[in-house]
């Protein structure tokens, strides 16, 4: 199987670097470390500001008119959708948000108003896209008016009630006091307004993530046009696959553009998110989901 996608999908090792197991974390046409060259993007991003780079690239050069991204609300920590037209909208909005925002929520609402959308979401927001786009029974243009679907690696995710239980009993903060949350080296870390940090070890997670990840096995969001994540990139730095035609343009276009620089993937630690890949896929396999079964786009 590993040979016939490499096939396929015409990849080999580039420069002598190491490649990702397609087996593991879905086929893609390439893979990089990579972050903004704007050192504002980085700061206001999370990581290497990869997603806010190239949102404001697609922006600007007039590739989408609109994109739907994650926004804090008025309660502390608590992620709204909304739909931005302009980079100062999207830096407004840049970083993890560590509980559920329901971007497909705005699916409708936003290709109703703009002729080219981009989306950034969860592999299981990306994936309803993508059905959407088969099975176009209820929102009408969204194979030809979404343009880009940007999926962010994720192993769960928490219901906002849930993130505001883990910050009190695990971490004993006040969300209020939060100034940025991080997960790195296997700990989810939380820094306080007084530059206090907390740390509670990842696994200690689950047991306030969302009932429906726990039967999730897709953690790099094999459906995008581009997958962006942490897990296995140095510290800066976030780990790129481009899974599109489309996707591997946009990217290549923003690196032209002197919006992102990339590196190797083979300089960061792509044995990390391989494993942690797999051990999503696993903990699935091995959960009480009998009814579990790989999916496809193409399939029901």
């Amino acid at each position: 199987m590993r040979g016939l996608l490499r096939k396929v999908l015409g990849r080999s090792r580039r420069d002598g670097g190491e490649e990702l197991d397609p087996e593991l974390v879905g086929p893609y046409r390439s893979a990089y470390l990579a972050r903004a060259t704007d050192e504002r993007v980085r700061e206001a991003g999370q990581d290497g500001g990869v997603t806010t780079a190239l949102l404001t690239h697609a922006l600007e050069e007039g590739l989408v008119e609109a994109a739907i991204v994650a926004t804090t609300g008025s309660d502390p920590w608590k992620p709204e959708p909304t739909v931005v037209t302009s980079p100062e909208e999207l830096l407004e909005a840049a970083g993890s948000k560590y509980a559920i925002s329901p971007n497909v929520s705005l699916l409708e609402e936003a290709v109703s108003a703009h002729e080219s959308v981009a989306l950034v979401g969860t592999p299981c927001q990306v994936t309803a896209v993508r059905k959407a786009e088969r099975y176009a029974h209820g929102v009408a243009d969204v194979a030809e008016r979404v343009r880009l679907l940007v999926g962010i690696f994720c192993s769960e995710n928490l219901e906002y009630e849930n993130l505001q239980r883990l910050l009190r009993e695990e971490l004993g903060v006040d969300p209020s006091r939060v100034e940025r949350m991080d997960i790195t080296a296997g700990k989810f870390t939380v820094v306080t307004e007084d530059g206090e940090e907390r740390t509670v070890p990842v696994s200690r997670l689950s047991r306030y993530a969302n009932e429906a990840c726990h039967f999730c096995a897709d953690l790099t969001a094999e459906d995008a046009d581009v997958s962006v994540g942490s897990t296995g990139a140095p510290d800066g730095w976030n780990v790129v696959l481009t899974r599109t035609d489309r996707g591997e343009e946009i990217l290549q276009s923003a690196v032209d553009a002197g919006r992102l620089e990339t590196r190797e993937v083979s300089e960061g630690d792509p044995k990390v998110l391989e494993r942690l890949a797999r051990d999503k896929r696993e903990r699935v396999r091995d959960s009480r989901c009998a009814t579990w079964r790989p999916y496809h786009p193409s399939g029901p």
